[in-house]
């Protein structure tokens, strides 16, 4: 891509007397473009200089969920802080470890060895028999 330059006014019509302001304010246009290029010159590519929609717009939220919510802390600087992220990741640690239980383990081992005994008394022609029946 070529660069687009500003139009420019000759010389000689900015040497008449009332082009005067427009001359200087020029000038000082053309130092500052100078001194910001010899500053950062090193820093701005050509290509940062002519780049535009570099932005990406996501009309979803999704991407905020599993982000971290409050004040942080790092390398010991607000031990108040970290300490507070340490209880929260480990309250978290221990939710996604261990299930929560709708049934306790006494009533479900009791319903397990009910299943059991019912299925060893039946026999397969008599679980058949009660199938025909129930239909």
């Amino acid at each position: 891509m070529a660069s687009r330059k500003k139009p420019q006014l000759p010389k000689s019509v900015l040497d008449m007397k009332f082009m005067k302001k427009t001359k200087d304010r020029i000038e000082k246009e053309i130092e500052n473009t100078q001194d910001i290029e010899g500053l950062y010159s090193n820093v701005i590519t050509n290509e940062m200089r002519h780049a535009s929609g570099n932005y990406i717009s996501e009309s979803s939220f999704v991407y905020c969920e599993d982000l971290l919510e409050g004040r942080l802390s790092f390398k010991g600087m607000n031990p108040e802080i970290e300490r507070l992220m340490a209880l929260e990741c480990k309250k978290d640690d221990d939710d996604k470890s261990e299930m929560k239980k709708d049934v306790s383990d006494d009533i479900l081992s009791k319903k397990m060895e009910s299943f059991k005994k019912r299925k060893w008394s039946s026999s397969p022609s008599e679980c058949k028999i009660k199938k025909r029946k129930n239909k």
